[in-house]
């Protein structure tokens, strides 16, 4: 079953890689997002709250990518290792950043997805080791 969530996600980093993140808007209310303890904003964002945090962040940049690099089948999650490259509104210095993101499916679709700024810590909630 990963390969095909592997599958679903594809076409959505894609998108992301080129700058477009309308997809946001398309979450569903059961939709959770969870920022890790060590990342500004830290806790659990529910529907309309995920999406409005979801939209603040890309909005804080005058542009914005979100590339993946890896794909790592955890079973019914998958594990997203990306790199994110900003231009913060206002300024011309580029900020990246890699981070790592844990997606939960239910029934072929995103139900949750876990932000994290360490591997390790994205491994062990996705079940996995180094």
């Amino acid at each position: 079953m990963s390969q095909e969530n592997i599958d679903l996600l594809r076409p959505g980093y894609e998108q992301f890689a080129r700058g477009d993140f309308s997809a946001f808007s398309e979450l569903p209310d059961d939709f959770e997002l969870v920022l890790a303890p060590e990342m500004p904003d830290a806790g659990s964002y529910l529907g309309e709250a995920a999406r409005r945090w979801l939209m603040s962040w890309v909005e804080s940049f005058d542009r914005l990518t979100m590339e993946a690099i890896e794909f790592i089948d955890a079973g019914d999650q998958v594990l997203i290792e990306m790199i994110q490259r900003g231009w913060l509104a206002g300024s011309d210095e580029v900020v990246e950043t890699r981070t790592w993101a844990v997606n939960t499916f239910r029934e072929g679709a995103v139900l949750r997805i876990e932000l994290f700024q360490a591997r390790g810590k994205a491994l062990e909630a996705a079940g996995l080791e180094e």
